[in-house]
């Protein structure tokens, strides 16, 4: 199947999937950056998954991977532009055959900010934010989607107070499911975080 979209995306399917998951690198990666998590999910997850690995839209200054707006200095302006391009793009994936309410949002640093800031819009399945942080303007709703934030106790590039934000904000005003895991580790994904989504997903699919 082709989408109409705004980014460019790795695509791993089958004729047949029924569930997605979206993946959202994070600032100086690239799509292929994710892919491996999306794999490790969908072997461990009894669900046919169409795997989707978007790529952010600007280059990254150092000129290797990739940024979904500009940081150091942060533009926030450009930011939210950018979130509500990522929100046309999200809605053309829901499609009758595989539908937002079947679909997982993963995002990394960065890319878990723009998840975050979009999902809170939309009607995922789940919403899984590592190592991620609100922009300045971001406020949920009460139809928040199911929330998953992990982050490392030690990470030294997105401090883990951002992430306890996030789950603070979505926990004071969700009426779903919504848990933060603070995990032993720096700026990196939890390598038990796929056996918690696993665990997770029959309650919410």
């Amino acid at each position: 199947m082709k989408y109409d979209i705004n980014h460019e995306f790795v695509s791993i399917s089958s004729q047949t999937a029924t569930h997605r998951i979206i993946l959202m690198h994070g600032w100086g990666a690239d799509s292929d950056d994710l892919l491996a998590v999306g794999k490790e999910i969908i072997d461990k997850i009894n669900f046919d998954f169409e795997l989707i690995s978007l790529r952010a839209p600007g280059l990254h200054p150092s000129g290797q991977g990739r940024q979904w707006y500009r940081l150091y200095p942060h533009d926030w302006n450009e930011a939210q532009v950018e979130v509500n391009k990522l929100l046309v793009t999200l809605n053309k994936f829901d499609t009758d055959e595989i539908p937002l309410r079947k679909t997982i949002l993963l995002g990394f640093s960065q890319g878990a900010a723009m998840a975050v800031d979009a999902g809170l819009k939309l009607n995922l399945g789940l919403i899984v934010s590592c190592s991620g942080y609100p922009h300045p303007t971001w406020n949920p709703e009460e139809k928040f989607p199911p929330l998953i934030v992990s982050h490392g106790l030690s990470d030294d590039v997105v401090p883990i107070q951002a992430s306890r934000i996030i789950y603070e904000k979505v926990k004071s005003k969700s009426i779903n499911f919504c848990e933060l895991i603070e995990f032993d580790g720096f700026h990196q994904i939890d390598s038990n975080l796929i056996d918690l989504i696993s665990s997770k997903i029959s309650k919410i699919f």
